[in-house]
């Protein structure tokens, strides 16, 4: 069970192979009062981290989010939900289909592939300063739970796969511009996806001057 934001069941296996738990998102979770304080929903982020643990722990094995594609998002999630969770193995090794739902009713869906966390520990040595206090920037504006730093994904797109908006971009790109004392233009934006494009871009504005 996870103390701080939801409780799962303990996942279990279908003959199918499928991987399956319950769970109840806690009422009193920050994401709640933080991210959308004047709409307590759970943002899509957190929908997709609840279904990677329930792989990890059905697999026995340590696991993070590397890629997420084709996801929808179709029900908000409200405080005290009670969900069900649904996995499949998919065609490529690594690859989870998944399925969140509340009753009969789908929440999200999509496509996932997963890596083992000491892949990416091995990874967190070619972050760079930069890259380092932007995942700092980002994880402090968007109030996320349940990662670090140094464990945040320089390649997790910022968009498709952590689920924020143009405001929250917008937001961000204010932070970086008066961290760096560099101009972000308007235009540039929607090109700032992923933590190590930003800090590809920051560098070369920096080179610019």
């Amino acid at each position: 069970m996870n103390a701080l934001w939801y409780a799962m069941s303990a996942p279990e296996r279908s003959i199918s192979g499928e991987i399956h738990a319950q769970v109840r998102v806690r009422a009193d979770s920050r994401w709640f009062s933080g991210h959308f304080p004047d709409l307590p929903v759970l943002p899509a982020i957190a929908q997709v981290s609840m279904v990677v643990d329930m792989v990890a722990r059905a697999t026995v094995t340590p696991l993070y989010l590397k890629k997420a594609s084709r996801i929808k998002f179709k029900q908000l999630v409200a405080p005290d939900c009670e969900l069900t969770l649904q996995a499949w193995a998919g065609a490529e090794q690594n690859q989870y289909r998944y399925r969140i739902s509340e009753g009969l009713d789908e929440v999200s869906s999509g496509t996932l592939v997963l890596a083992h966390k000491d892949v990416r520990e091995h990874m967190q040595h070619e972050k760079s300063a930069t890259t380092i206090r932007i995942a700092e920037i980002v994880i402090n504006e968007l109030k996320l739970e349940d990662v670090s730093p140094e464990t945040f994904d320089p390649d997790l797109d910022l968009v498709d796969e952590v689920g924020i908006d143009s405001m929250d971009l917008a937001t961000i790109a204010l932070v970086i511009r008066d961290e760096f004392g560099i101009r972000i233009d308007e235009d540039d934006y929607p090109k700032l996806t992923t933590l190590r494009i930003i800090a590809g871009y920051i560098d070369e504005k920096k080179n610019e001057a």
